[in-house]
């Protein structure tokens, strides 16, 4: 199928594999369903909005090419990534909850020596210079941005329950004695903090944790910095959502519950384009 080039859309929802984004295909009236790139990509409506929805492949370089190929096409307003993610142990994230990204921490640039990875800050070159401000490893995601801005407004930290596909709010400053069981319990905490993206996912939680005390990050995925530095990069809003289908570093698919991370992060998508309904 052809695309017009001169088609623009008011925003553009990515993820890394089918899955992640399904949830959301019966919101859009009127799709059109096409190969680009690569991908598949669904463009339609969501009310007053144009929306696309589409995967991009796994992993940084995919994650990337996509999304430049769709904003030099489709010239999108902003760009949503999302999908699920492994959740460090001993943060404030458990399996099911959905982390909002404040920034996008690249977990594999730098040097690599007995001590561990370095930052780029090293070799002295930054990953990106925008607005003036040289960035090394870290993205801003929230840093005055208005899509930002909005989608804390919309869905503040607190307590969520999904209702027939809807993010319905609970409350927030409630602890886990008030119903957050984590491991797929119907209610689920809403975080905004830093996400990392590496290449090479933790294997083991021994791993996982040495990432997490040098990072910083709460969670980690294999796509977000790439489409966030992407994003700078071509001046468009960006935000990432990530629903936790496992701990980070363990590898057994029993534990996960992927299916659980897709509904969530979809949830609050769905919240975001119906604008808090």
């Amino acid at each position: 199928m052809s695309v017009d080039c001169a088609v623009g859309v008011d925003v553009a929802i990515l993820g890394a594999v089918k899955p992640e984004v399904e949830p959301l295909l019966p919101l859009l009236s009127q799709a059109r369903v096409f190969s680009f790139r690569g991908e598949v990509l669904h463009l339609g409506t969501h009310e007053d909005r144009s929306v696309l929805i589409g995967t991009t492949g796994l992993g940084k370089v995919n994650a990337a090419i996509t999304a430049a190929a769709i904003l030099e096409t489709f010239g999108a307003g902003e760009v949503w990534n999302v999908g699920c993610a492994g959740a460090y142990e001993n943060g404030p994230l458990r399996i099911g909850d959905v982390l909002i990204s404040q920034e996008a921490i690249c977990g594999d640039e730098g040097i690599l020596s007995r001590k561990g990875i370095e930052s780029p800050r090293t070799i002295g070159i930054p990953l990106l210079t925008h607005q003036g401000q040289a960035l090394y490893e870290t993205f801003p995601i929230a840093a005055g941005s208005w899509a930002y801005d909005r989608a804390l407004r919309l869905t503040p930290p607190g307590l969520y329950r999904v209702d027939g596909g809807r993010l319905r709010f609970l409350g927030s400053g409630l602890e886990d004695g008030d119903g957050h069981g984590g491991n797929g319990a119907e209610v689920f905490r809403t975080v905004h903090g830093p996400s990392l993206t590496i290449s090479l996912v933790s294997g083991d939680r021994k791993t996982a944790g040495k990432r997490r005390e040098r990072y910083g990050g709460l969670a980690e995925d294999m796509e977000g910095s790439a489409i966030a530095q992407t994003c700078l990069r071509y001046e468009i809003p960006f935000l990432e959502c990530r629903a936790m289908s496992n701990v980070a570093g363990n590898r057994d698919r029993r534990d996960w519950k992927l299916e659980l991370a897709f509904e969530r992060c979809c949830a609050v998508v769905r919240h975001w384009l119906e604008g808090g309904r």
